[in-house]
């Protein structure tokens, strides 16, 4: 086919499409008046493409889910790679295979077919790297719900290197919306790893939709792809969903990035204001501090990030939980010199507990946690006092056991509860008026901790020690029967947001149910419509032979030949009755 003939082919089929939606790839005249702009999402996408290739180090493998009329498609194999456009639509598939005609170069092919049938059942393990969703899976959740798809993502997230997903909200003003999941980032929750790349508007309406880089292996982060080995949503194992599922942490290579998302009320701003502080520390942290490099940090409108190297080590809650063995005092002797170097400049760590500080192969401590260093002296939970809260820190690492920290800390602030020789160095530092406590002063008295001398006679029979040991026996059982209601209180949320969940989705279905008899109503209105006008038809027809009837039968020539007609009718009916007496008599037909 000549070029003459093969753009007027593409003509055609570009104006027999019922909306020019994408910028028709090589054709500028064919791209004035589209639907919508794409070069504004076009740049992101390539940016992540080059970074995965180059880190993969060779072209990759596309599949575009909802491909259009190719523009993302063409544009990707334009830059090297191996891509499969997939779309419902006859007629965008017909205007890709025409430019996939146009440029034979390029390794591309196209199909007509359902999205859905093509992430279930033709696509393998390793097929394709990199996966575009772009505005498509709306119309799927409108159709399926969220949870089908949901678990679509799921699968499909095992199979790939990565994927780009553009999502609709279920704010936007067209009658899917409401079959939207509140955060779209909910459909995207068979990935480890989910990052806003930018927000673009839609010709629908002025709200923007998120535009997502999602994958199981690889973080990509200030145009950089780092593959982690884990990750987890918690920054340690006593903390379960105190952050309310906003942060993530990933390791390998060396390094923990970790990720926060700012699009919780609750939690948004303890979040942003964790990153600023470790960012500022690490940025420049006081002398007889060892800390990690910081290697980049980034935020954005609904999310902030750090990457950092990773500490060899393990956490000390963690090896006080598995049963193994630890060096009590060379952990509270490292620990306690951190907090000196930090209290020599002003600084103090308000968050001091066993999962925040990592014990290396040597045995020695090294506090983390950098986002909970500040120029307060306050503790962030109930004792608040930064020196009592250390006396707990030393109960659990010196008796080894480790409490949840909600509601409150193990009511261990009395130093005659501890074991020897920590509860003569902690009862010398109780002696000292609170106006001169200092860690400082803990330091030099653990420097003389084997030197001390203690009465104990005094101390265990002395009525503070009785009475505090009282109390803090009633704050426990408190804490317990708090914390049971609390565990019961959860469930009661759980199930009422899973019954809530459950209204929604009955909802949804009975709106699209409403909406098909809407339709059907409004099809056999139509067709009621329809048959009245067949029905006034027929009325009007058989008026029409009525009227010509009462002609004919009053016209002169009915009259006139009244006598011949009724001759004819008796000549048949004697004819009949000839026939009728020769088949009795003869048996046989006339």
């Amino acid at each position: 086919m000549s070029d003459e003939r093969a753009s007027s082919a593409l003509d055609g089929l570009v104006a027999a499409l019922p909306e020019h939606y994408q910028p028709i790839f090589g054709h500028p005249e064919h791209s004035a008046a589209v639907a919508r702009e794409c070069h504004d999402r076009l740049e992101p996408i390539i940016r992540v493409y080059k970074v995965l290739e180059a880190k993969l180090q060779r072209p990759l493998r596309v599949l575009d889910l909802g491909c259009a009329q190719g523009f993302f498609s063409l544009s990707l194999a334009e830059l090297g790679a191996t891509v499969h456009g997939v779309d419902y639509f006859d007629g965008n598939v017909a205007v890709c295979n025409a430019l996939a005609e146009e440029y034979r170069e390029l390794e591309i092919s196209f199909q007509v077919a359902r999205i859905e049938e093509v992430m279930l059942d033709q696509v393998g393990p390793d097929q394709y790297d990199l996966v575009l969703g772009l505005s498509v899976f709306h119309h799927i959740v409108y159709e399926k719900g969220a949870h089908a798809v949901r678990q679509m993502l799921d699968d499909l997230a095992h199979k790939v290197v990565g994927g780009i997903f553009e999502l609709a909200l279920a704010s936007e003003p067209p009658y899917w919306a409401a079959a939207q999941p509140q955060e779209p980032r909910q459909l995207l929750s068979g990935f480890a790893f989910v990052h806003e790349l930018a927000q673009h508007k839609t010709h629908l309406s002025g709200i923007p939709r998120p535009l997502y880089f999602a994958s199981n292996r690889y973080w990509y982060l200030n145009d950089q792809v780092v593959a982690f080995d884990s990750w987890q949503a918690y920054p340690h194992v006593l903390a379960q969903d105190v952050h309310q599922g906003t942060r993530r942490y990933y390791f390998g290579e060396g390094l923990i990035a970790k990720f926060f998302r700012l699009d919780h009320a609750e939690v948004s701003m303890a979040n942003l204001d964790e990153h600023r502080s470790e960012v500022t520390f690490l940025r420049a942290p006081p002398p007889g501090i060892k800390v990690p490099q910081l290697l980049m940090e980034g935020r954005h409108e609904h999310e902030v990030w750090l990457v950092r190297e990773l500490l060899p080590g393990e956490l000390l809650v963690d090896i006080i939980r598995d049963g193994k063995s630890y060096d009590v005092r060379l952990a509270l002797q490292d620990v306690l010199t951190q907090l000196v170097a930090l209290e020599s400049v002003g600084l103090y760590h308000s968050d001091l507990r066993a999962w925040n500080v990592l014990v290396n192969s040597e045995g020695h401590a090294q506090l983390i946690d950098y986002g909970s260093i500040a120029i307060a002296a306050k503790d962030c939970v109930w004792p608040y006092n930064i020196f009592l809260a250390f006396l707990i820190f030393v109960y659990e690492v010196s008796t080894g056991r480790v409490g949840d920290s909600r509601p409150l800390r193990t009511v261990a602030i009395s130093p005659y509860r501890l074991d020897q020789p920590y509860r003569k160095w902690m009862t010398a530092f109780w002696s000292y008026p609170t106006s001169r406590w200092s860690f400082k002063t803990m330091h030099q008295l653990f420097e003389q901790m084997d030197s001390l001398e203690e009465d104990d006679e005094f101390v265990e029979n002395t009525p503070l020690q009785h009475w505090m040991q009282a109390i803090e026996d009633a704050m426990e059982m408190q804490m317990s029967l708090v914390g049971h209601v609390q565990r019961q209180q959860q469930q009661i949320e759980k199930c009422s947001e899973e019954k809530l969940s459950k209204l929604f989705h009955m909802q949804a279905h009975a709106d699209k149910a409403l909406a098909r008899i809407d339709e059907r109503l409004q099809a056999l209105k139509s067709e009621f419509t329809q048959l009245n006008t067949i029905l006034a038809q027929l009325k009007k027809s058989l008026s029409m032979r009525e009227a010509e009837s009462v002609e004919v039968y009053s016209s002169r020539s009915w009259r006139t030949t009244l006598p011949r007609r009724v001759v004819d009718r008796l000549i048949k009916q004697f004819r009949r009755m000839i026939r009728k007496m020769h088949d009795l008599i003869i048996g046989s037909p006339l």
